[in-house]
């Protein structure tokens, strides 16, 4: 029985064989048929456009699976989409546009930028952390596949509101013009046109809805995001500190969001541009008239994330048949953003109040000026160095006399040291009175330096945030934006990080060399040994603050204190004499002596004193 079983299971295994071959041979595709030609590859135009072939695109091409002879889709579609319903059909593509100076990536769905290559501009990365070793690569904008640029709007006839981000458009380009153009039902169309020309970051773009504004309900909504790339070397002090979203108001000064922490805002007025912008790069939408409201928003990402931080605008636009706009898409160039001649040149981070007045009007065209007849960034920041010690020289003697009247008092400070022996408090009441009874101010030398405290803060945010010094070398520097970092470790140490900045390091030595130098010439402690160690201290700390800091503001800074020594030494050997000065000061012992600049807070210090020293006094007693 079993036998018969496997005999019967042989021969219908077999006939089903015979039948399966039967069928393959009778329904196989004939091999001389010519596979359906593409009808678009058949349209050999003039204007072709070109597609990109060399890049990899970030997202694979997509073809949408609505079926073009499926007609209940179609209904559906209709229903859905109105007379916008056949552009939710097509297939995807990359189509780029390019002049001398960058490339832009379209993609045909959404007819929107999805790369923009800049050819002269790289960016550095760490390739290996352990040995330092670093490679330059291309800088690309607007890279991310999560960006989105995407007009929003209800159409009558439709029951879904309209994203164009889900529309495909037909690419046709002419010259450096790129046309895209989504075909609608019934004449309709929305048609978004970009043009470039040669030498300028800066894109014409036009849109275009023929047949179609009349048919939109309410205003336009343009929704951007842009998660902005990391392009710079990591620090606390770098490029997260610098970028958020910026907004002109057609009737007032440019602002911006918090540069800090997450933060949003509406503004109900028009406006002439909004800006997402990094430290050195900006992408900037502007209206040939205003946009008549916009919403910003700027959120920071986790460390961890290949992003720096999240911008969004979401821009009303009226609903007409040709919208000009600009669209400006590179480097934070300080002239070329100004040449537009709508405050652009506000986006570079260079501060706000009188010290960002003071970089953009006196320091940067004294930079330029310098770097055009050197020709290289850091022997300008030299000779910049060495103009501003020149132009705060005046400040300087003052504060050097002041400094040699304290000296020339030294042997009348001495007598009260041994007089008063560990009494700080009786002696700082006494060396107070015996500074007014000479006319001297232990503070005369500290004025003249205040004076010069916006040049400093000012420095502080132009050399990080001037374009001009990213990825420019100098001695041991490979990018005078960022620190330097010719010693490093294999790992990072709390608060100081993984390496030590060679200027920041040399110019603590030699703040060091000074202070010593300054001490053994006038006691500036008041006799308050502490006093002694913390002007040491207070330099070291600057170590940590500034070791991840603009390798340009430690190399200016390292320039400038070398420039103050010299100044010291060639202004004392040369200039001030010290026999004179004494004799000057003796003589105002017995003149009488005037209200000057520091004597109301000189005599409110030495009251405090005293007055503190009375209650000690009074303690001491109390104890016994």
């Amino acid at each position: 029985m079993q036998k018969k079983t496997d005999l019967n299971t042989i021969i219908g295994l077999g006939l089903i064989f015979v039948l399966f071959l039967i069928w393959s041979k009778l329904y196989a595709p004939k091999i001389d048929e010519k596979p359906t030609e593409n009808p678009i590859a058949d349209t050999t135009q003039v204007d072709q456009p070109v597609v990109d072939t060399n890049t990899k695109p970030l997202v694979e091409p997509e073809t949408s699976p609505v079926a073009a002879n499926d007609s209940l889709q179609g209904l559906l579609n209709q229903r859905q989409y109105g007379d916008l319903a056949p552009a939710f059909m097509g297939e995807n593509q990359d189509v780029t546009l390019e002049n001398d100076v960058m490339k832009v990536t379209f993609s045909t769905k959404g007819g929107a930028i999805k790369k923009v290559f800049l050819k002269d501009h790289v960016k550095t990365v760490i390739l290996d952390p352990k040995t330092r070793e670093k490679a330059k690569v291309p800088v690309t904008l607007f890279d991310n596949p999560a960006n989105q640029f995407d007009y929003q709007f209800s159409l009558n006839g439709a029951s879904d509101k309209i994203s164009t981000s889900k529309l495909f458009f037909k690419p046709t380009l002419s010259g450096k013009t790129l046309t895209l153009t989504a075909q609608g039902a019934n004449g309709v169309q929305f048609q978004q046109i970009y043009t470039l020309k040669d030498g300028d970051y800066e894109i014409n773009y036009k849109v275009k809805m023929p047949g179609l504004a009349s048919k939109i309900n309410g205003p336009i909504n343009l929704h951007i995001e842009d998660y902005l790339n990391k392009l710079e070397l990591p620090a606390p002090y770098g490029e997260k500190r610098f970028a958020t979203v910026h907004y002109k108001p057609l009737d007032g000064d440019s602002e911006h969001l918090s540069k800090s922490k997450a933060d949003k805002e509406s503004f109900d007025k028009p406006v002439k541009w909004v800006a997402l912008a990094n430290q050195f790069f900006n992408t900037t939408i502007i209206s040939d008239e205003s946009f008549p409201s916009v919403s910003v928003e700027v959120e920071p990402m986790d460390a961890e994330s290949e992003s720096l931080k999240l911008v969004k605008s979401d821009i009303v636009i009226p609903a007409k048949e040709v919208i000009n706009m600009e669209i400006y898409t590179g480097p934070n160039e300080f002239n070329r953003l100004r040449s537009y001649g709508m405050h652009l040149e506000d986006i570079v981070p260079f501060g706000n109040s009188i010290f960002g007045s003071i970089n953009r009007w006196v320091i940067r065209p004294m930079f330029d000026f310098l770097h055009g007849i050197v020709g290289s960034v850091g022997l300008a920041i030299l000779l910049l160095t060495l103009f501003v010690k020149l132009a705060v020289y005046p400040l300087t003697l003052k504060s050097l006399k002041s400094q040699a009247k304290m000296r020339a008092l030294k042997p009348e400070l001495d007598k009260l040291k041994k007089k008063y022996g560990d009494d700080q408090q009786g002696y700082s009441a006494a060396s107070m009175k015996l500074y007014q009874e000479f006319g001297v101010s232990p503070l005369g030398g500290c004025f003249p330096m205040m004076l010069q405290m916006p040049i400093w803060f000012a420095l502080y945010r132009f050399f990080p945030g001037a374009i001009n010094f990213r990825q420019k070398s100098f001695l041991w520097a490979d990018d005078l934006s960022t620190y330097d970092d010719l010693i490093h470790f294999s790992h990072k140490i709390p608060i100081f990080g993984d390496h030590i900045s060679l200027f920041t390091l040399l110019w603590v030595i030699s703040i060091l060399i000074y202070t010593w130098y300054n001490s053994k010439q006038v006691d500036m402690t008041q006799g308050n040994p502490m006093m002694k160690y913390i002007q040491y201290i207070m330099p070291l700390t600057f170590l940590f603050v500034l070791n991840s800091y603009a390798a340009g503001l430690t190399a200016y800074m390292l320039f400038s204190n070398t420039f103050n020594i010299a100044q010291t030494l060639i202004t004392k050997r040369f200039v001030i004499d010290d026999d004179k000065v004494r004799a000057e000061v003796l003589k105002n012992k017995d003149k009488p002596k005037k209200k000057g600049r520091f004597s109301g807070f000189q005599e409110k210090m030495a009251k405090a004193v005293e007055e503190q020293r009375k209650i000690q006094e009074q303690q001491k007693k109390g104890k016994k």
